[in-house]
């Protein structure tokens, strides 16, 4: 492959990544602590469920222009050299391998958070009153679970994140 057309291809694959991981960490490092200050906690499900919503699109397609550009770079790094070091080789893959199951595993949990617990929380919460200060106890556990989805979507990636350097780096 040429080597413009490799740049371009590494280029899209980085700019996904930053899309959706970078959008995810700027919701759960600035939008949601600001909303957990300044709303009532209705008031900020509803604002984030709407955030969301116009968000899941662009994650989605992120995820797959990672996921068919990941595989273009992935058949170029290996047709690179076949008679690599065995030790550079089996490192390459090694790392390449948890970062592939570091994807799947943040593929999973974007799923359960768009299509399983953000539309339970939403169904939950939409006939209440914005203005309650505190959730009732039957929503707790949906929202916990939702905390808990997002907080492993974000450390799942930073570890992606962790992976593609050490891959660049032959690590």
């Amino acid at each position: 492959m040429p080597e413009i057309l490799n740049l371009l291809i590494r280029w899209i694959h980085v700019i996904a990544a930053v899309v959706w991981i970078g959008g995810n960490l700027v919701l759960a490092m600035v939008i949601v602590p600001y909303f957990r200050q300044n709303l009532p906690p209705v008031r900020r499900i509803k604002l984030l469920t709407q955030i969301g919503k116009r968000f899941e699109p662009i994650v989605w397609g992120c995820v797959g222009i990672l996921f068919f550009t990941g595989l273009i770079n992935i058949v170029n790094a290996i047709g690179i050299s076949p008679t690599a070091d065995s030790a550079i080789t089996t490192t390459f893959m090694r790392t390449l391998f948890i970062k592939l199951m570091l994807f799947v595993v943040l593929i999973i949990l974007t799923t359960l958070h768009s299509f399983v617990f953000g539309p339970r929380l939403a169904k939950a919460i939409e006939t209440l009153d914005e203005s309650l200060e505190e959730l009732p106890s039957e929503i707790q556990p949906i929202r916990k679970q939702m905390s808990i989805v997002s907080s492993l979507m974000g450390v799942v990636s930073i570890l992606i994140l962790l992976a593609a350097v050490a891959l660049v780096m032959g690590i």
